[in-house]
């Protein structure tokens, strides 16, 4: 169990960040243990090819299944929206006394299984820093990249539904519904199954991060050297690679197939533009549809950006579930 301590401070400092480099070192330790997280498997048959072709067991060493990971290979990103290029800088900047002591705490924690090769980078921590972050940098072009503005999306409208939360019911309502590991209990955040040490925020605050391929893990980053961080699941995430299923036959009654089809597509949220691809349709046609169906009240509508992102609301979802119940 661990125990992060708010001040006042605290509680006002909260923010929400996303990571380009968090969700590429998830999505690399997804490849190396998806027969134990199903889920991801639609994500993995699309990859499998290029994931084929990487290099990756630098990275694999270090991602046990059951121990410490570096925590410099993902620093808390600094940034709202952080971008790869300065996270990877980071990276590649992290002081040799810190590679090499993190390196030797994963290789010893809990009996490491790549062990020997972790020995070998500690023969050359400058050159185990390069390598790594070049296994990260190859990970991302191969495996994230391409995909980045559909995952940043399913991020930001976590973000926005978190925002909300917070609005409407403060830090309790915020963590109750975070993580079912997570228990708010006066000034005090106890993550149940959490292996860290616990801390004292002292004023900080704490770096709230969604992830795509979290699932169904939540990681605490509580080491002094750090700022303070959570990584918790996005919603959304199950979804994002498999095709939305057909709307309901008494939904398309209701509201014509085509809104019916785009009101279930709205999971996770998407742009006009997207939805046009996705079903073949003109850009006109999408955009009267979704209107029609915002000024009904069954979708929002959020602009992020350039972009406007439309999501299925409380009240839309409801319409969906009753007419599949």
């Amino acid at each position: 169990m661990t125990v992060l301590r708010f001040t006042q401070a605290d509680a006002l400092r909260c923010r929400f960040g996303t990571s380009p480099l968090w969700e590429t070192m998830s999505a690399v330790r997804v490849l190396h243990g998806h027969h134990h997280r199903p889920l991801y498997s639609p994500w993995i048959a699309t990859k499998a090819e290029r994931a084929a072709d990487l290099d990756l067991r630098l990275l694999r060493a270090v991602q046990p299944r059951a121990g410490f990971t570096p925590d410099f290979l993902t620093p808390p990103p600094r940034a709202s929206r952080a971008r790869f290029a300065t996270e990877i800088a980071r990276v590649r900047g992290t002081p040799l006394d810190r590679v090499r002591a993190e390196l030797i705490r994963s290789r010893d924690e809990l009996n490491n299984p790549g062990a020997a090769e972790i020995n070998g980078m500690l023969a050359d921590p400058a050159g185990a820093r390069e390598r790594l972050a070049d296994e990260i940098e190859a990970a991302w072009a191969a495996l994230i990249e391409p995909d980045w503005s559909m995952i940043s999306r399913v991020l930001d409208d976590d973000i926005a539904h978190r925002g909300e939360q917070l609005t409407s019911g403060g830090l309790a309502e915020l963590f109750d519904d975070l993580h079912p590991t997570l228990t708010w209990e006066d000034d005090r955040l106890v993550a149940s199954r959490s292996r860290g040490e616990d801390r004292e925020l002292t004023g900080e605050g704490l770096l709230l991060v969604p992830g795509v391929f979290a699932w169904p893990f939540l990681v605490m980053v509580v080491d002094p050297s750090y700022q303070p961080t959570l990584v918790y699941p996005a919603r959304g995430a199950a979804r994002l690679w498999s095709d939305a299923p057909p709307p309901p036959d008494p939904l398309a009654r209701l509201l014509g197939r085509t809104r019916a089809t785009l009101l279930v597509a709205l999971d996770p949220p998407a742009t006009t533009s997207a939805l046009a691809a996705q079903y073949g349709l003109a850009l006109a046609t999408v955009a009267e549809h979704l209107a029609a169906l915002h000024g009904a009240g069954l979708v929002t509508r959020r602009r992020t950006g350039h972009q406007v992102h439309y999501r299925r609301p409380e009240v839309g979802q409801a319409v969906v579930d009753a007419s599949i119940g």
